[in-house]
């Protein structure tokens, strides 16, 4: 769609939250009484920095010695030192640390300079965990509800952990019909960390990784993957001569059909009709040539071996999308935040992030225009 000069524009602010009228009666260059004046109307937003974001509240509480009881009892609950980080910080260091991907020393620069509140790495690790352990229920409430999902997409990437002793890899898996995900960080790349995702999985949607295999009663592989591997190939500086020509015209092949399949997956069709067509059409693609590179060669096989998982969406055109996508973008977060801070330290860490990434993304990703609401002021629960 064309765009109008108002959209080049911010949108006028509808909570004003202060007024200020600028007047004038003579001309500021000559002092000559001005005539037919007229009222003009612009907003500003901006961010005060003249005092600083915080309180510092004093609580003064009573004790009383109750002779029954044998104890004393107080007004209100003592906390174990004489000062302490309230609830907003403890929110507002995990939303740092997992919205804005910040490290903990990035996290401690930003209180200091911009709230006046110095808080040391050590207290904002032990903030971390603290909130980790509190969202936990809600971690186990929110595996529930994606792992009950018609489908679901997994993935996993780099995640270290130099201290750690259960392995360097995050785990992700994403539910088909919400916004939701679950994180597992710090761990091997074995299979059985799926399973820790989701015991029983029906439908899974996934790249070709070995511990995918079998996992599923029904399982789609994406088909994006195999479309940017043939397009690196055709793409590549290092192939001349026939192979160069055979890449390009494999990766044109390709694309048409993935094309074809992504405009068919939009409309009705006759799903053994269909399936019968891709899966000739598929298996001549993947005949070998003689100007095949072995990449080619591997991919074509690969595609051969595995046609009807491929072919899993059309089982399920209104349940299964045809590539992973929702997957990989949801680790891109985390992927982000690992170059920034190097991951993990501990598996304590690595834990802590998978709750918080877990339970604060879904909740951003679910309600991108309400989150600070909901998660500062409602709680998490209303995510649900």
């Amino acid at each position: 769609m064309e765009r109008d000069n108002s959209s080049y524009q911010r949108p006028i602010p509808t909570d004003i939250t202060k007024e200020e009228t600028h007047t004038i009666d003579t001309c500021t260059l000559c002092q000559t009484v001005l005539a037919r004046k007229r009222v003009k109307v612009f907003y500003v937003e901006d961010i005060p920095f003249d005092k600083p974001q915080r309180e510092a509240v004093k609580h003064t509480v009573e004790q009383g010695y109750c002779s029954k009881c044998k104890k004393w009892i107080t007004a209100t609950p003592l906390p174990s030192g004489k000062c302490t980080l309230g609830d907003g910080v403890r929110k507002y260091t995990s939303y740092l640390s997992i919205i804005l991907r910040l490290s903990n020393q990035q996290i401690e620069e930003h209180i200091r300079d911009i709230h006046k509140i110095n808080v040391s790495q050590g207290e904002i690790q032990k903030i971390l965990y603290k909130e980790a352990d509190r969202l936990r229920p809600e971690f186990e409430r929110l595996k529930v509800r994606v792992q009950n999902q018609k489908a679901q997409h997994y993935d996993e990437t780099v995640w270290k952990v130099p201290y750690g002793k259960l392995g360097s890899y995050g785990w992700g898996m994403f539910g088909t019909e919400t916004k939701e995900a679950v994180f597992l960080l710090g761990k091997s790349r074995g299979g059985g960390n799926m399973k820790a995702l989701h015991p029983k999985p029906v439908i899974g949607i996934t790249d070709d990784y070995g511990a995918y295999k079998n996992a599923f009663e029904y399982h789609q592989l994406c088909w994006a993957h195999p479309y940017r591997k043939f397009r690196d190939l055709a793409e590549s500086g290092e192939l001349t001569g026939k192979q160069k020509e055979n890449c390009i015209s494999d990766f044109k092949v390709f694309g048409k059909i993935y094309a074809k399949i992504k405009q068919i997956m939009q409309t009705e069709f006759d799903y053994d009709k269909t399936r019968r067509y891709y899966i000739k059409k598929m298996s001549e693609f993947a005949k070998p040539n003689i100007d095949d590179t072995t990449k080619t060669r591997t991919l074509k096989t690969t595609l051969f071996k595995n046609i009807e998982q491929y072919l899993t969406c059309l089982k399920f055109p209104d349940i299964v999308p045809i590539d992973n996508d929702k997957a990989e973008r949801g680790l891109r977060h985390l992927v982000i935040k690992r170059k920034i801070s190097y991951g993990s330290k501990t598996d304590k860490g690595a834990e802590t992030t998978s709750i918080l990434a877990s339970v604060l993304l879904s909740l951003k990703w679910m309600n991108p225009n309400t989150f600070f609401q909901k998660y500062f002021l409602e709680g998490v629960k209303t995510m649900a």
